[in-house]
């Protein structure tokens, strides 16, 4: 039995999620700082409270929260947690009145998000223009992050090229 909880992590949690997002291709990755410092961690439990899923949500400007990475232990894809940490996570998002901003190439988060009326598309400067200002000074303080431009160009040596993404953003206000 698993259960999906909202809380905080501590550095032994944060070090061992970073570790095994590491291994996979497609999530570029977050700092321990960045891990540590956000409100908003959707995590599955197992009934010994050891994490087999995490999805991080952090707020980035006072109207906008972004999904930002949904993981799942490789022992325990398949069985909807990853879904379920989704939904939770976008539940929260809405409950606190945040638009929502995701970014994905995994085929279940993009059924989803046509499920929730995302407004998607392909290209990041396609961002409608009301918003362009928001998400490029996101997109800025996100990309010079030391460990991420340093994850970014490990994964693209060890892993090729990645998948195509889908932009999504669901505004509610």
């Amino acid at each position: 039995m698993f259960k999906i909880v909202n809380r905080k992590i501590n550095y032994s949690e944060a070090n061992f999620i970073i570790k095994e997002i590491k291994q996979t291709p497609n999530i570029m990755g977050y700092s321990l700082k960045e891990w540590i410092a956000s409100e908003h961690i959707m995590i599955a439990e197992d009934d010994n409270q050891n994490i087999v899923g995490v999805c991080l949500n952090y707020d980035f400007h006072e109207n906008w929260c972004k999904i930002a990475a949904l993981f799942v232990l490789k022992d325990y894809r398949g069985l909807g947690l990853g879904k379920s940490l989704f939904y939770q996570s976008y539940n929260n998002a809405i409950e606190r009145g945040k638009n929502i901003y995701t970014i994905s190439a995994n085929p279940i988060v993009l059924k989803m998000m046509k499920e929730l009326d995302f407004l998607t598309f392909e290209k990041f400067n396609h961002v409608p223009n009301k918003y362009k200002n928001i998400f490029y000074l996101h997109t800025v303080k996100w990309i010079i992050n030391f460990y991420r431009i340093k994850e970014i160009f490990r994964k693209k040596l060890t892993f090729g090229n990645s998948k195509d993404f889908l932009y999504g953003l669901k505004i509610i206000k």
